[in-house]
């Protein structure tokens, strides 16, 4: 929801101020222009830049409530760094204000939405594009006018793909970030301007902040000279920046007297990284439990790995420091006073979902990020770790079955704290192993916690609590115990400890070879985690089993593999005994070494392939070997490497047929690498036939490199084999014909023996076909070849010249008069002349 954040940082404005920007003749310029153009503006961090983008939405938005004829459409977006966006992610909301707004392009949309929601898959990025140019591009609006503020706090793949995207449509494109040089020539004919606050607007700001303080109000109210230095010194200092001015003026709220505003003055910082360090001296000499407070909230905002809400972070902050419990009884701090100590660093605003918790600016997240360990020297995973692990214990999690031991009942209280605003659930249950594992010293409320766990929860999404209604053939509640719980975690201390009381014995062997309830052993589920030193520990205990398999039917091997933990897989494979060609169970019923050529990881196909025993040539569900599967995924590194195996085959087919080359070349667009490396093997078969009867050269000839290939198959191929034809009876002479292409249809006719008077399923020969399809030059090419039958009549008893008079927009029927004559006898099986034919036709 963009308009939440639009009018939480509108009202932010100083009155009168971004005038500067409204009013230039170029902003009017870009506004009028028919044509569309982009707008960007740069400046430094505070320099009031979203403050402006949301001034320039104001006065479009003033536009189109004036507009009579409802022909502009304003669209807009706020980047955060809070909430890192994918870019479909943005474009359906831009879609969605579409909706709201002018909802005359609902017949646009309304295909889309409801072939999706029938077929219950969300739109690809490349659909919502091309949709969004349909509206633009339509004569619904006479301008569409596209915002977008914040590009700078995108991810840098983000902000590429942003810009290539929304500067291709045909939109006006206002931008502000700070300056990002490096895409600038993305965009060459944009006009940049730089943001920054003058003078005026700085004085409009103080005067503004000067009103809402009242010692302050008082003290400078009579004394014009005084003012006028506070107004001059800020000004100096803010260097254009209204967030440092901002918090300069905060820095005077204290003072009681003259001589103090002019000490204060005396002493403001210069830049934002000196106003930062300023401010928090400020909050460190707060009175003792308030500067407490105000360290654990900055903290949680700095580290958290995702934004807490209001509800979260006042709750999360009200766990004793001390005792780290939390009393649900006890009445916290409001959000109000918990955001004061901060002295304006942290702010709560609108989010996509909710009102999110975030530093006042970017920059401010930088700066803590870089410098709070400086000013507070403890081990803040670990007050988050010991704060979430409190919260757990507080709703349960360390055994569930003592609020009940009904599945459902169980899933559905987990739920309902998901739902809750005041419930600090989903935040510690998602990333409390994560600060566990990050913190220094682990914290002894986790080890403690993790004795306890009897029956820990885990939903269907790991590490998420429910959202859906209980369903029990699809969404079982498994329970982990201890060793389950901290092997999915990755705590290794826990392990460390284990070991150290001498729990390595046969006695208690069977817990690291229990699967429990969730259905794999801990082994497995340290390797999914990627816990390389729990997955050490337990590979090193006499006794585990590593190739007992887990819920899905996978090895801790395939785990690895799967989940792409080169080190975890590694460790693996410095045992013996691992089976390295058990396929997993289920899905698609792979080898490690299938998956992981699939999706592309070299040096763990390098690592398995020096295995000895290992199968290269197993083959999945759908009879594909790891050769086969990385060349249809276009990995040719991996291709090479797998071409260099002993014993590869090269020669073997899937359940469709298709070889290793003729998946090289399904994709018309892809790249031929993997079929170079492939033509270049001995005994390639060159003269496979797939089970639709699409031979090696009918796919070469649909592929952009079509000539190279078509060269090097021709040579190779057998003359039966360069007639063969497919399902529908088609030859790849045939196929070349539909496609037109004139460099391709020559090399084909030059083979030896060379078929260009077969015949389809439908009695057409390639003559035929060209003349149906109006291609003047094929027809051309192939009257000019010795022996072509020009009197060959398909199933409807019609030649190449009945159907070129029977298409009058295929232009072929001059061409054909060259070779032939009309006949006046001549009749198609129907009994129509060439003349009825013509008539016909128009």
């Amino acid at each position: 929801n963009f308009r939440s954040i639009f009018y939480e940082n509108l009202a932010k404005r100083t009155p009168e101020t971004g005038r500067g920007v409204i009013e230039s003749d170029w902003f009017k310029e870009w506004l009028m222009n028919l044509l569309g153009g982009i707008l960007w503006g740069t400046g430094m961090p505070g320099a009031g830049k979203t403050v402006l983008a949301c001034i320039v939405i104001e006065h479009v938005q003033k536009l189109v409530e004036e507009s009579e004829s409802k022909d502009i459409c304003l669209l807009f977006a706020f980047c955060r760094y809070t909430e890192r966006l994918m870019v479909i992610d943005i474009l359906l909301a831009i879609l969605r204000q579409l909706l709201e707004r002018h909802p005359q392009v609902l017949p646009y949309v309304k295909p889309m939405y409801e072939r999706h929601k029938q077929e219950n898959t969300r739109p690809p990025e490349a659909e919502v594009v091309d949709l969004l140019r349909q509206i633009a591009t339509s004569s619904l609006f006479k301008v569409t006018l596209y915002i977008l503020d914040g590009l700078d706090e995108a991810a840098s793949d983000i902000q590429v793909d942003l810009i290539e995207i929304l500067s291709s449509l045909p939109v006006h494109f206002f931008i502000t970030s700070r300056p990002l040089d490096t895409l600038r020539d993305l965009v060459p004919n944009a006009r940049f301007f730089t943001i920054i606050a003058s003078d005026p607007d700085i004085a409009l700001l103080i005067d503004q902040k000067i009103h809402r303080i009242p010692a302050l109000r008082k003290l400078l109210m009579y004394d014009a000279t005084l003012k006028s230095k506070v107004v001059s010194i800020i000004s100096s200092k803010s260097s254009g920046m209204f967030l440092l001015a901002s918090l300069h003026l905060d820095m005077l709220k204290g003072c009681a007297s003259e001589s103090d505003v002019r000490k204060a003055l005396e002493v403001l910082p210069i830049g934002m990284d000196g106003m930062y360090a300023k401010t928090m001296d400020r909050v460190k000499a707060l009175p003792g439990p308030q500067a407490e407070l105000a360290k654990r909230v900055l903290i949680w905002v700095t580290y958290a790995q995702e934004p807490l809400s209001a509800e979260e972070l006042v709750l999360a902050v009200s766990v004793c420091p001390e005792t780290f419990r939390f009393d649900g009884k006890l009445k916290p701090a409001d959000i109000d006073s918990i955001l004061s100590l901060c002295c304006g660093l942290v702010q709560v605003e609108a989010s996509l979902s909710s009102s999110a918790d975030r530093f006042e600016d970017y920059s401010a997240a930088e700066y803590m990020v870089q410098k709070l360990e400086q000013h507070y020297p403890d081990d803040p995973h670990a007050l988050i770790a010991a704060t979430c692990i409190s919260f757990l214990r507080y709703y349960g999690f360390h055994d569930v079955s003592l609020g009940s031991h009904n599945d459902e009942e169980i899933w559905d209280r987990f739920a309902s704290l998901r739902q809750e605003r005041t419930s600090m659930a989903t935040y510690p249950y998602k990333y409390w192993g994560f600060h566990v594992t990050q913190s220094r010293l682990i914290p002894p409320s986790a080890l403690a916690f993790l004795d306890d766990c009897r029956q820990y929860p885990l939903f269907q999404i790991m590490h998420e609590l429910p959202s859906d209604v209980y369903n029990e053939d699809g969404q079982g509640l498994k329970r982990l115990n201890s060793v389950h719980v901290a092997a999915t975690y990755g705590i290794c201390e826990y392990f460390d400890r284990l070991e150290s009381e001498g729990w390595t014995t046969t006695t208690k062997i069977q817990a690291y070879n229990s699967r429990g309830s969730a259905g794999s052993t801990p082994l497995v589920l340290a390797a999914r985690a990627g816990s390389q030193d729990a997955v050490a520990f337990m590979m090193g205990v006499e006794g585990v089993d590593f190739n007992l398999t887990g819920r899905w039917g996978e090895t801790a091997l395939y785990a690895a593999v799967l989940n792409r933990h080169t080190g975890v897989v590694e460790v693996i494979l410095s045992r013996r005994g691992v089976d390295v060609n058990r396929a997993i169970a289920t899905w698609h019923k792979d080898t490690p070494l299938a998956r992981a050529s699939c999706s592309g990881q070299l040096h763990i196909v390098q690592l398995l392939l020096e295995v000895e025993g290992i199968d290269v040539n197993a083959v999945d569900a759908d009879q594909k070997t790891a050769l086969m599967l990385a060349v249809q995924e276009g990995h040719h590194n991996i291709v090479k490497v797998l071409l260099q195996a002993k014993g590869i085959d090269v020669r073997g087919a899937d359940d469709d047929g298709r070889t290793a080359l003729a998946h090289s070349l399904r994709n018309p667009n892809g790249s031929t690498g993997a079929a170079e490396a492939l033509l270049q093997i001995l005994g390639i078969n060159i003269n496979s036939v797939d089970n639709s009867g699409t031979t090696i050269l009918m796919l070469a000839l649909c592929h952009q490199d079509a000539p190279s290939l078509i060269e090097t198959i021709s040579r190779l191929a057998n003359a039966s084999d360069i007639n063969a034809k497919d399902a529908e009876g088609w030859t790849a002479l045939m196929h070349a014909v539909s496609r037109g292409s004139r460099e391709v249809l020559k090399m084909l006719v030059a083979v030896e023996g060379i078929d260009y008077n077969c015949v389809d399923a439908n009695g057409q020969t390639p003559l035929i076909m060209a003349a149906e399809n109006g291609s003047a030059g094929t027809v051309e090419l192939l009257l000019e070849l010795e022996g072509i039958n020009i009197n060959s009549r398909d199933k409807q008893g019609r030649t190449a010249l009945a159907h070129a008079i029977s298409n009058p927009w295929a232009y072929t029927f001059d061409t054909l008069l060259t070779a032939d004559t009309i006949s006046a006898n001549y009749t198609t099986s129907e009994g129509l002349t060439y003349l009825s034919l013509a008539a016909q036709s128009g």
